[in-house]
């Protein structure tokens, strides 16, 4: 009888983890007190293993976990219609298993390390506060301030007080502001000397009709993911910077082409996460080094987490952090630490 020279195909598990944070992480959306983070794992029959996050934050981008998880548990092949943290989940794994092979990243190396910003959330002054000068005495150089609710004005002066004259600040309003609300605001948070103004209003257009308004720089988050919309953002002068996600723009390929389009129209990328664990984080890393990526990103967030995954990662030094050499993303997580905040295996 002869035997199937077919690879066995690989094996997939899908696991659903809460990670609880610090404290409250407070934005114009609300309160979060855990990121709740789905974790594919694939494996080859010799027992190589990749792994990929699937980030998404329905107070922020409308996407359901539930959803992404019905998406990866699906046996098709290639699924366009899935929510692109389900491919971006995909993808990652996937070139984390090649890179572990190869003994390589996920790209071509870059900067061995990536200037990040330090967020603050929409807390009481005196508390945001504190954190700044933390931030401060550990070396961050940029601060960026969640804004959009009722006492911005002694947040945002505290802030700055707190930190002095030279280190960026960067204000994030995650769509809060109507466009009236949101000049009147810049306008009014200017002498401060902010860096930019993130997503101060829900739309593209929104976003135009206060950039033509004011002496601020304008920043586009939620209403850009893919090398389209950001084509769509420079049509409609919308922004001047782009804040490009991996999760949201459907994997590290699809990011990667949103950055290099936003430099073709004359726009200024940056990457962030949006609260991710130490998977995504270490991709998107490796996405700003090979991108050449020089406005400091939106990634020193793992340090908000109250649980060991969160020491996946070395943290920032000097407002500075490592990116990660591989193989494949670079991230190992103890069993220990992963069975901490894993809530139940779904998949």
């Amino acid at each position: 009888m002869r035997r199937s020279t077919r690879a066995a195909a690989p094996t997939r598990s899908l696991l659903r983890l809460s990670i609880p944070f610090k404290r409250p992480f407070v934005t114009s959306s609300g309160v979060t007190t855990a990121r709740e983070l789905l974790l594919l794992r694939i494996e080859d029959a010799d027992g190589a293993a990749g792994h990929g996050e699937a980030a998404p934050f329905e107070p922020y981008d409308g996407v359901a976990l539930e959803e992404v998880a019905a998406a990866l548990r699906s046996k098709r092949k290639r699924n366009p219609g899935a929510p692109p943290q389900a491919r971006a989940a995909a993808e990652m794994a996937q070139l984390d298993l090649e890179g572990r092979r190869a003994g390589g990243g996920l790209a071509e190396p870059g900067a061995e390390a990536i200037p990040v910003n330090l967020s603050l959330p929409a807390a009481p002054p005196d508390e945001v506060a504190a954190l700044a000068r933390e931030g401060l005495a550990a070396g961050y150089s940029c601060f960026k301030l969640k804004v959009g609710t009722p006492d911005d004005a002694p947040r945002v002066h505290a802030v700055r007080e707190a930190i002095g004259a030279w280190p960026a600040l960067r204000l994030d309003a995650n769509g809060a502001w109507g466009v009236e609300q949101a000049v009147t605001a810049i306008n009014l948070f200017a002498t401060y000397d902010l860096q930019l103004v993130e997503q101060p209003c829900k739309t593209l257009e929104g976003l135009a009709s206060v950039r033509a308004r004011v002496e601020v720089p304008i920043a586009a988050d939620e209403s850009i993911a893919t090398a389209a919309d950001v084509e769509a953002a420079a049509a409609a002068g919308a922004c001047d910077i782009v804040n490009v996600k991996l999760a949201a723009s459907g994997g590290f390929g699809a990011a990667r082409e949103a950055i290099r389009t936003a430099r073709r129209k004359g726009l200024e990328p940056f990457v962030s996460s949006t609260l991710d664990g130490p998977w995504g984080i270490a991709a998107s890393l490796q996405l700003a080094a090979a991108e050449g990526i020089s406005l400091a990103c939106g990634l020193a967030t793992l340090d908000l987490f109250d649980a060991q995954i969160a020491r996946a990662l070395p943290g920032p030094r000097q407002g500075l952090l490592a990116v990660p050499e591989g193989p494949g993303l670079g991230v190992s997580v103890s069993e220990e630490a992963l069975a901490e905040v894993t809530v139940a295996q779904v998949a």
